[in-house]
């Protein structure tokens, strides 16, 4: 008897060890092979380029002060306005910001609590208005907004001024490149602001396949011809007729096509270090899902308007809204961050709504967040007609893919889009809308998770570099890399900054 008792216990303890391997094995190569899922792959995105030298543009120079330093903490002097149970506290509101900004400048401290106000304060320079942190100072709009909550800045339709100008006389100017050459250098100087103009020309617009866009019987036009588009930028040296800029350039240049120019112009008056932070808005019985026609409840939450420039807005709980940011034309240097947008109604028809609207350049947004409801379709973010680079969206996030991030129409230029989930389109729309066409060129993907489409048009090029995952492969004729792992760095935003020598550190904002 005690011979089996003996065998039995040695027999069980092989099977006990046994099942232990093969478990151990089992769980090792499940972890190995979700890791090799995710694991970072070592990537240098310095010895990317396309056959005609067309480099990855340098995103890092979007942001307040080209993301050179971070956010500016509550300024001094400052006041703190006392509501008294106001019916509209916009009037207190706005005599607080006439008042900091007639001594110079300052901050205006909103007190915690929930107050109604009707839309249409404006900033002007060096003002900041900031809230109660953890969404403590909530503004409650009693009407409808027909005009933005806050502006930050003047509505300035002023036209720059332009003064020397002269032909670039280079067949072809890739993409991230950082000189051009010209006829005559003699009106350039060191740090001039400067235009790199194109010209629409009809044999560009051919080459592009855009020429013969037919939507239901009718014409369509993508982009005028002879349609002047321009980026703006700094002289940042002058050696004979060699001008080289401070910006690397995020759109292409051919002599053939665009009859391109490099053109000195003086802006406006602009303002400047303006922002706000720490506040919650929202709209009772909702702007969101309303028609795109209705004036009523289509203006933003927050607009940048023309010649705004260094300024920012900062941990703001939007809800209600149907487009919460707007950035306009020439507006530049301006950071959107830590901010959540509450969509909370779907719009019907297919005219589709935006989150946050670009139309200016250098423009940063990061860490923000559409959190309504996940049937509400909408650009999250987008780019309009034209629109210059560099800007850079970074770490965005959205319910579903309904929400995306979608360059709108007609040729931007130089958009960023990195560590996302958010459904990702850099496409030719075609004949949607008016015949929006190709939408973007120079435009990159970095580490992007969620599904997305890539296409390169005919004289340009965009970029997708770590996207997708096995089995949800970016789709299109852009240049894929490195498809369904992830690249390090992680950020490629981050890696450009520290190339120009900025560096940032946990928990620092930009």
């Amino acid at each position: 008897m005690p011979l089996p008792r003996q065998c039995f216990s040695r027999w069980t303890i092989i099977s006990v060890v046994a099942i232990f391997i093969i478990v151990t094995v089992t769980v090792t190569c499940a972890t190995y092979f979700t890791l090799a899922k995710k694991k970072h792959h070592a990537f240098d995105w310095t010895t990317v380029m396309s056959s005609r030298g067309d480099v990855i543009p340098d995103f890092s120079f979007a942001g307040y002060h080209n993301s050179a330093i971070i956010l500016p903490n509550i300024a001094a002097p400052n006041i703190t306005v006392s509501f008294n149970n106001s019916v509209d506290v916009r009037p207190a509101i706005q005599a607080a910001i006439d008042s900091i900004a007639s001594s110079g400048g300052g901050s205006v401290i909103l007190p915690a609590g929930k107050w109604s106000m009707t839309a249409g304060l404006s900033l002007s320079s060096n003002v900041v208005v900031t809230g109660s942190a953890g969404g403590k100072t909530v503004l409650s709009l009693s009407e409808k907004p027909s005009v933005p909550v806050f502006t930050l800045g003047s509505s300035n339709t002023v036209k720059p001024k332009y003064g020397f100008r002269s032909n670039i006389t280079n067949d072809y100017v890739p993409i991230g490149s950082s000189s051009v050459e010209v006829v005559n250098s003699s009106g350039f100087a060191v740090d001039q602001l400067v235009y790199v103009s194109r010209i629409a020309t009809e044999s560009w617009i051919e080459a592009n396949g855009m020429s013969n866009l037919v939507r239901d019987g009718a014409s369509q036009t993508w982009i005028p011809e002879n349609k002047r588009f321009m980026t703006p930028n700094q002289i940042s040296g002058v050696y004979g007729n060699n001008i080289t800029l401070k910006i690397p350039l995020t759109d292409n240049i051919e002599l053939d096509y665009l009859q391109p120019e490099l053109i000195v112009y003086t802006p406006p008056e602009s303002n400047s270090e303006m922002g706000i932070r720490d506040l919650s808005i929202e709209v009772p019985g909702t702007c969101s899902g309303a028609p795109l026609t209705d004036k009523t409840c289509n203006s933003a939450a927050v607009r940048f308007p023309s010649w705004t420039v260094d300024s920012w807005a900062s941990g703001l709980t939007l809800k209600g809204f149907n487009k919460f940011f707007q950035i306009d034309q020439d507006a530049s240097r301006i950071t959107i961050q830590n901010t959540s947008m509450n969509r909370d109604k779907d719009i019907s028809g297919s005219a589709l709504p935006f989150d946050i609207m670009i139309q200016g350049s250098q423009v940063l947004v990061q860490d923000c967040e559409q959190v309504g409801i996940s049937s509400a379709r909408c650009f999250s973010v987008a780019t309009g007609s034209l629109t210059p680079g560099p800007n850079a969206v970074l770490r965005h996030k959205t319910q579903s893919d309904s929400q995306t991030i979608y360059p709108h129409q007609r040729w931007a230029q130089g958009l960023l889009v990195e560590d996302t989930s958010v459904a990702t389109y850099f496409v030719n729309r075609n004949i949607k809308g008016t015949g929006q066409g190709w939408s973007i060129n120079g435009g990159v993907g970095w580490n992007i998770d969620g599904y997305c489409e890539f296409e390169s048009p005919p004289t340009g090029i965009n970029w997708c570099i770590g996207c997708g995952e096995i089995g949800n492969e970016p789709k299109g004729n852009g240049t894929l890399l490195e498809t369904g792992k992830r690249v390090e760095p992680q950020s490629l935003f981050q890696a450009q900054l520290q190339n120009r020598g900025v560096y940032r550190y946990d928990g620092e904002e930009s």
